[in-house]
Formats: structure tokens, C-alpha cells, sequence
């Protein structure tokens, strides 16, 4: 990016700092008491920055620090016994000595100062449901729309980690929101009443293009030393995630624009489609094996390789959009003059995606364009070549919950409590409308499992909504493919029980016939039946191989990734009072056999419970022991 656009002045020279504290202390000298700090969304935080600001208030009420932010990352606790044991090692992996953000801890625990505010636009998904402070200060904004609170506030400082190289800087995860900010903020209020405080962090990739600024972009310059990234482990790819994923990957039209969300269902697609780049023919046995609606005809995308590419349009750049790139998914360059296959607007992910990046050849981070959160979201200030840019756009984003009549629900509960945020669904989905041959498409598996009871995703009705009805286009769940777009109701209605799970369908029926969106003689077709999860594994189960539970790769080693599954079982089977006494109760009456204290040596000793001492490790071992014989069978 050039330094006009950036807003950077080349002969300016900021002021370096070599710990946080006096960073923070030359802030307050500059600004005053009336601290309102902006912190990126995710990954780009100054953590030491902030962190030393937080200090400094909570020792002084006279200081008045608000923080506007989204997406505070830090370190998961932990309730002892064996989630202790087996989830400390693990969290070393993922954080290592990554600074925890004090202000988020202190709202965790309920300890939060007086003078000290916290206001956000996305929660850290499903962690602060029971938090009432998170839930009060939570703002309900897109992420296109997140400056604009920003500004209104009146934000004096922006605090954001960065990354060099040989003199040269870059805003490296998070160019969303600082790239158009910092220039605005500049013009609207002068750089005495901004401050730009960028944390260097050698361990930060460093993005070129769009993302690298000139040093005068910054006022401060904080370097205390690397810290290790936070990342998210790697979600397991499960066989329903799959069978989404794959019917999914169907609908990307060659020479098109692909945008994939995030989780276990944004790693099953982007996995399904570099297979069916890499193994075409396996990838249409694969399809072609599930039953249910396939949704729109074979033109709308195939089965084919990429012969012509893609071009990557994302707002949040993923491990699995990566590895699509290096499988040379990602080739069809948009920009006129310039040779990038990807844009986005922010990344974060696990480890492994950390050190690819870092490790990556200039040639392929040239592919990566990280950019402003506007320029990935939107078509206005642009249009006409973003338009062009955007040809035959496939825009995958995942969902909670979706009504019959296509309302789908991704971001809060039915009371109101926010699980995570809207972020930029809308915005895919609207672009989705508003372009030439574009196709929202939202995942959603169809069942929901929690201590043993199972619940349809797709309901009649729900008390929440993130993207309208009016906005339906492509549902896909583990059953099939619901093409909505320009469907009436009754039409709708039938697409979307097509592919609901048959355990649920009736009841359905049932009220859409009350609410006279179906006839009071509708028959539920035979086919509709089969959808059940023992069928969809049944025909996948050819396929497995192609379909690895970590198809990008894992922290977990081999032994850790069986133990996950069997706690993960554990902890359901054992959720209320009368199915923990039950497991119990079996797992002492059978107990293990020879075969599997053996088989499972490795795993006791990564729980310390290859030599029980106690009672209670001697029960934490046989329950062990039980599950994963459970999970095996």
C-alpha cells in the first residue's frame, strides 16, 4: 500500500519504547486521564501495551480507560481433576507464554474496577453466556459498521500488535479495521489527539501488499520482546461436518469466488474442496454416495478440478483457505495488475498456521492480501470492480439455528445472550443478493446433541435472528442441499424438511400446517425418512480415508487426539446425576480388560493414572478406560 493511502508521513520517526510501562505512561503524559482505546479484533491486540494501560488505571480511579474491541483472546481455565491433567499440557501448546489480556481476566472473574469499561462487537464464541457485564456492554454491530462506533467514541488511541521486517512494518492479522481508521482519525482529529501504538512481535507472520505501512504510521513503537500467538486448536472434522462439507464444495463454480467460515464445518468444506481439486473422481463417489437433495443443477459448480481457479474473498483468512492456496485452489488473480488470490480482512487459527506463515516463501505471502474489513465485506466505494472482481461468488458461512421458512440464526440465543457476534454473515449474505451469480450458502448441522438428548437446528420459529427471510438463499445440513432463493413459503417449507433429520420432521408438519404454510393433507415423502446419522455414516464409510478427522493438521498427538474424543464422551455421559451414577455403575461392574490397560498404556500415562494412587484416580482411570473402549466400538 502506498503512504498516501495509509496516511503514514515518511520523514516522521516514532518514538520507540522498550517496555510497556513507560509506552503507556508517555500515552497518559500525551493524552491525559481519558483513555479510550481501540484494540483489533482477535489475534492483533497489544497485549503488553494494553496490559500496562490496565495497570496503571486499576492503581489510579482518577484515570478513566474504556476499551473498544472484539474477540478477547485469552487463556481457557481450567477445573482441575482430569481436565487438569489433560488439558495443561495442551494449552501450553496453543498459548505458550502468550500475555493473557488483564482486562479480560478481570471481567471473567467479576473483579472489573470502576474507572475501567468494556464494550465489544463479538464475544469469544460461547465463553460469556453467564457473564452479565460481557452480555450488558456487548454492542450488536456488523463488522463494516465497528469503525463507526469507534469514531463516534471518540477513540485516542489505537493499540495494535505488528509485525517488521528489515524496516519495514506491517499490520500483519488484523489490516480490517486499522487500515482505514488510522488515516481517518489522522484527518478528523490530528495525530496530537491519535495515538498509533504499534507492539512489534517478531512471532507475528509478516503479511506484504495492502497490510505493510510505512514506520510513520505509527507514534509509538513498542519493542519488549516476542511472545508466542494464541491459537485456537484445530476443530475435529467430524463425519457430519463432512457430509456438509462435501455438498458444499459441489456448489463452487470454477473461475469463481469462494469465502469459508470457520470450525469444524469451515475446515469439512475447505477440505472437500482441495479434494475434489486433488482426487476429482473421489470426490464425486464421495458426493454422489449421500443421499438427499443435491440443491441447484450440476451447472452451478461440479465435480471437476479447478482448472482455472479461484479467488479467495474472506473476511477472517483461514488455515484451511491456506491450504487451498498451497494446493493451488487459489489461482485466479482479480486484482488488474496485481497478482494476489486472496484477500482478507483478519486471520487467526492454530499453530501450524502461525508457522506457515512465517515460513512461507515471498512468492506465495505475495498470493495474500490482507486488507481492509470494507474492501472484503462490501461492494459500496468500489463497486463496479469490485463486481468484477467477485465473479460467480460463493459466500460459506455457518449457523446455530434455521427457521423453515429460512431465517437462520448464528450469533445469540432465543433470550437475547450473545454466544458470539454477527461479525460480517449479513454482509456476505446481502453481497450474495446484490451480485451477478452469487450464492450465499450457510452450513448447519441438523441436530444438536447435549447430555444425551438430541434437538433439530432447524425449529419453526426462533426468539432470534441474524440474517432475515427475506434474505433465504442455500441451506446445506448433513441431509441435503435446500435451494430457497425465490421460493414461496409452502415451497420453502418443503425444501427445508427435505433436510431436516427425521427424528423431527413431523413435528414440524405440524406447525407449519397450524400456521398454514402446508396443506392439512401434506404426506411427508418416504425418502425424508432416511435421514438419519446411522445412513450418512453408512455411506461415507467407503471414504474415510479421504476424509481425515484433522485435515489440516493437528497440535494433538496421537494419543491426545483419542483421549479428547473419549473426555469429550465422558463429560456427556456423565452430565446429569443419574447418567454419571450409570456410567459409574458400568464402568465398575465391567471394568477393563486386559487387552485395553494394555492398548491404552500410552494414554494413562499421558493422565498420570499408569500407577493410581488413590481412590479417586483409580475411578478416574476405569472411567478412562471405559470411554475409550466406548468411543473405539
Amino acid at each position: 500500500m502506498s503512504e498516501g493511502q495509509a496516511g503514514g508521513h515518511p520523514t516522521f520517526r516514532p518514538q520507540a519504547f522498550d517496555t510497556a510501562e513507560k509506552c503507556a505512561e508517555a500515552v497518559i503524559d500525551r493524552l491525559g486521564k481519558d483513555i479510550r482505546l481501540a484494540l483489533p479484533l482477535g489475534l492483533g491486540k497489544a497485549n503488553r501495551f494494553t496490559n500496562a494501560l490496565y495497570g496503571l488505571a486499576e492503581a489510579d480511579s482518577s484515570i478513566s480507560l474504556k476499551i473498544y474491541t472484539a474477540l478477547s483472546i485469552v487463556r481457557p481455565s481450567l477445573g482441575g481433576g482430569l481436565q487438569e491433567r489433560f488439558g495443561a499440557p495442551v494449552l501450553d501448546k496453543l498459548f505458550g507464554d502468550y500475555p493473557d489480556l488483564a482486562y479480560a481476566k478481570a471481567r471473567a472473574a467479576g473483579r472489573l474496577p470502576a474507572n475501567i469499561e468494556i464494550e465489544e462487537f463479538f464475544l469469544a464464541t460461547g465463553t460469556l453466556l453467564s457473564n452479565s457485564y460481557a452480555q450488558r456492554n456487548y454492542n450488536s454491530v456488523n463488522y463494516t459498521h465497528a469503525m463507526r462506533r469507534i469514531i463516534a467514541e471518540r477513540a485516542n488511541v489505537l493499540g495494535q500488535m505488528i509485525s517488521s521486517r528489515e524496516g519495514r512494518y506491517s499490520l500483519s492479522c488484523n489490516s480490517d479495521l486499522s487500515l482505514d481508521l488510522i488515516p481517518l482519525m489522522r484527518e478528523k482529529v490530528g495525530r496530537k489527539n491519535f495515538i498509533v501504538v504499534g507492539e512489534l512481535n517478531e512471532r507475528l507472520p509478516f503479511m506484504p501488499n495492502d497490510a505493510e505501512v510505512p514506520a510513520g504510521e505509527f507514534d509509538m513503537l513498542l519493542d519488549a520482546g516476542p511472545y508466542d500467538l494464541a491459537g485456537p486448536p484445530a476443530p475435529r472434522v467430524d463425519t457430519t461436518s463432512y457430509s456438509i462439507g462435501l455438498r458444499a464444495a459441489r456448489l463452487v463454480k470454477d473461475s469463481g469466488t469462494l469465502q469459508i467460515g470457520i470450525g469444524s464445518l469451515g475446515d469439512g468444506a475447505a477440505q472437500s474442496v482441495r479434494l475434489r481439486h486433488q482426487a476429482p473422481d473421489q470426490f464425486r463417489k464421495a458426493v454422489t454416495a449421500l443421499p438427499g437433495p443435491p440443491g441447484p443443477a450440476d451447472e452451478e459448480g461440479g465435480y471437476d478440478a479447478f482448472k482455472r481457479g479461484l479467488y479467495g474473498c474472506t473476511e477472517m483468512f483461514t488455515l484451511g483457505m491456506y491450504e487451498l492456496l498451497r494446493a493451488d485452489v487459489f489461482s485466479r488473480a482479480a486484482h488488474e495488475g496485481r497478482n494476489i488470490t486472496i484477500d482478507g480482512g483478519f486471520f487467526l487459527g492454530p499453530q501450524t498456521f502461525y508457522r506457515g506463515l512465517r515460513e512461507a516463501s515471498d512468492e506465495t505471502l505475495g498470493l495474500i492480501n490482507m486488507t481492509s474489513v470494507d474492501d472484503v465485506n462490501a461492494l459500496f466505494g468500489n463497486e463496479a470492480v469490485r463486481r468484477k472482481e467477485r465473479q460467480h461468488a460463493r459466500f460459506i458461512n455457518i449457523a446455530m439455528k434455521a427457521t423453515c421458512l429460512g431465517a437462520v440464526t448464528s450469533d445469540a440465543l432465543e433470550d437475547g445472550r450473545v454466544v458470539s457476534g454477527v461479525g460480517g454473515q449479513y454482509n456476505f449474505v446481502a453481497q450474495a443478493h446484490e451480485l451477478e451469480n452469487a450464492r450465499s450458502i450457510i452450513l448447519l448441522k441438523a441436530v444438536r446433541e447435549s447430555k444425551g438428548k438430541a434437538e433439530s437446528n432447524i425449529v419453526w420459529s426462533y426468539g432470534h435472528t441474524t440474517v432475515p427471510r427475506h434474505l433465504r438463499d442455500i441451506v446445506v445440513t448433513e441431509y441435503g442441499v435446500a435451494d430457497l432463493r425465490g421460493q414461496p413459503d409452502e415451497e420453502c417449507v418443503k425444501r427445508m424438511l427435505a433436510i431436516t433429520d427425521a427424528r423431527f420432521i413431523d413435528g414440524l408438519v405440524e406447525e407449519a400446517v397450524a400456521a398454514g404454510k402446508l396443506s392439512p393433507g401434506f404426506k411427508v415423502p418416504e425418502a425424508w425418512r432416511l435421514n438419519t446419522p446411522d445412513v450418512i455414516k453408512a455411506a461415507l464409510a467407503p471414504h474415510t480415508t479421504a476424509l481425515p478427522a484433522y485435515p489440516f493438521g493437528t497440535e494433538l498427538s496421537e494419543t491426545e487426539q483419542d483421549l479428547a474424543l473419549a473426555l469429550e464422551h465422558l463429560q456427556d455421559r456423565t452430565s446429569t446425576r443419574w447418567r454419571r451414577i450409570s456410567y459409574l455403575l458400568s464402568a465398575i461392574l465391567k471394568g477393563p480388560s486386559k487387552q485395553a490397560v494394555t492398548q491404552y498404556e500410552a494414554h494413562m500415562k499421558r493422565l498420570g493414572l499408569e500407577k493410581p494412587e488413590s481412590f479417586q484416580e483409580r475411578m478416574w482411570r476405569r472411567l478412562v478406560l471405559t470411554s475409550l473402549r466406548d468411543v473405539e466400538a
